[in-house]
């Protein structure tokens, strides 16, 4: 992407860009509203006018939680939620337990705005101010917010299962979510004490995309200013999803090592002011409203404890400055075991919601080839099929939600000494996790094969999702380089050792 590339959000000092003010909680009645009630598709109004009104103590969800318990809105909202759902809360209690279910509530409550708004969020490149909003208000970008920071640090499979659930509603949506407010995690896991109260304490929140995509225009040089060291940092890096609503943009890149040595790699925290965000998305065949524009950086400084070595990427052995400093072991894991759970979550709710338009397919059309007027869900071809699509998505949100579990433990392992959070431990996570985004593809793949030739026309939401999950199988992390890698780990070998 060349410097001329045209801003659609310039830095947060421009007008018109003015980043949302925090909110603590949610309020049920401005959720139900929102999920109901039309939007501008285009606006870029901030939804401040829309959702004013003081909010209550921070009680993420518990309102409409109560909702839900007596009846009032169960009906409203279906889904995995029901006492067909194998989609339930685990291991939580008391308070935690009731703020991933307001959570969880607060998602399934927006899922027919996020529906209804899936074409224009494609149009757009990404979801809508007005709904940034409601994520904001519903607590989402605080699932991993470590509390002493005003968060919920509620773990990270409470934080794929909220992602699921909004990926429910739309695919791209929670794609842009997740990316951006997935890297909580990182930053209270890796960065050090100043820099975490800095970043954090600026919004009480961090919306940020960590792109390792930098383009031949990245010039990064060490100088010292006012007394202070640090890095000058210009250039492009190119699909930072999560970029339109952050609040700070994490580049990775290289710099030359202090030996003979490889370059070393780092990544950095720079603020909303120091970048651009490029009008370059939209294009590809799907997650067209992912938010995964470019992202151009010119002559920023960024002080050196807001830049950390990448030492966390693959694994850890002990404690980590965020373990140590929150006091919780989830603070305490490598990215890798991390990272692909993200796209797992998302791509599981996308099953989840293929699953439902396929019923509603096969539920109004007639079977071909067939006697009368039975519809194609009285028909035991595509019955077969919708179980199998069931039983396919099922599986994957289940692998989903176990990842989450077990990056908790091996980090509470490394974290206490017992044993370290190890490389391969890390890739057979990661790679966990590619088999749940299979799983999800061959249900889909089969569904809109055999939902008729009407719903692989253009505007179909079925196509839709297939398009979202071919999209996010072409990304440059593909499953069989990791393949490799844990191979050769566990067997002890390595790629020269096998010509």
């Amino acid at each position: 992407m060349s410097r001329e590339a045209t801003a659609i959000i310039g830095p947060a000092n421009q007008p018109g860009t003015e980043l949302m003010p925090v909110k603590s909680g949610i309020d049920s009645n401005k959720i139900e509203r929102m999920a109901s009630s039309p939007l501008e598709p285009n606006s870029r109004k901030s939804m401040e006018d829309y959702m004013s009104g003081n909010q209550s103590s921070f009680d993420i969800g518990s309102a409409y939680l109560r909702n839900i318990e007596s009846g009032k809105a169960a009906d409203s909202y279906p889904g995995d939620s029901g006492p067909e759902s194998i989609g339930v809360v685990t291991g939580l209690e008391g308070s935690d337990r009731e703020q991933l279910e307001g959570l969880l509530a607060a998602a399934r409550a927006l899922r027919p705005k996020l529906r209804a708004e899936q074409a224009e969020t494609e149009k757009r490149g990404t979801y809508s101010p007005e709904m940034h909003q409601a994520f904001l208000d519903a607590g989402f970008f605080r699932v991993l917010l470590p509390k002493m920071f005003g968060g919920l640090e509620l773990g990270v499979e409470a934080f794929y299962k909220v992602i699921t659930e909004v990926a429910r509603g739309c695919t791209s949506s929670a794609w842009c979510l997740c990316f951006a407010a997935g890297r909580t995690l990182t930053l209270a896991s890796y960065w050090p004490e100043k820099a975490q109260k800095e970043i954090f304490g600026e919004h009480g929140y961090l919306v940020s995309p960590l792109c390792s995509n930098p383009q031949p225009d990245v010039v990064i040089t060490r100088e010292e200013r006012d007394g202070v060291r640090g890095l000058r940092i210009s250039g492009t890096w190119k699909y930072c999803s999560g970029s339109p609503y952050s609040t700070h943009f994490m580049p990775n890149f290289t710099l030359p090592s202090d030996g003979d040595g490889e370059p070393d790699s780092y990544v950095a925290v720079l603020p909303r002011s120091s970048y651009t965000v490029l009008e370059d998305w939209g294009s590809i065949i799907g997650m067209r409203g992912s938010g995964s524009h470019g992202i151009h950086v010119e002559d920023a400084f960024v002080p050196e404890w807001h830049v950390v070595d990448t030492s966390w990427m693959a694994s850890i052995s002990g404690d980590t400055l965020g373990s140590r400093l929150h006091g919780n072991p989830v603070y305490g894991g490598p990215f890798i075991g991390f990272a692909e759970g993200e796209s797992a979550a998302i791509v599981a709710g996308l099953g989840l919601a293929a699953v439902d338009e396929y019923e509603r397919v096969i539920s109004t059309s007639r079977a071909p080839w067939s006697d009368g007027d039975a519809r194609r869900s009285e028909h035991p071809v595509w019955k077969e099929k919708f179980g199998t699509a069931m039983a396919l998505v099922d599986s994957a949100v289940a692998m989903s939600a176990r990842g989450g579990q077990l990056y908790e433990e091996f980090a509470r392992r490394s974290v206490t000494g017992s044993e370290p959070f190890s490389a391969e431990r890390a890739l057979r996570l990661n790679n966990m996790y590619f088999m749940a985004e299979n799983q999800v593809w061959e249900a889909v793949e089969m569904m809109l094969r055999s939902s008729g030739s009407r719903n692989s026309a253009q505007g179909s939401r079925l196509l839709r999702y297939f398009r979202d999950l071919l999209a996010s199988r072409t990304v440059s992390d593909q499953f069989e380089l990791f393949a490799v890698s844990a191979a050769e780990i566990h067997l002890g070998v390595s790629a020269e050792s096998d010509l």
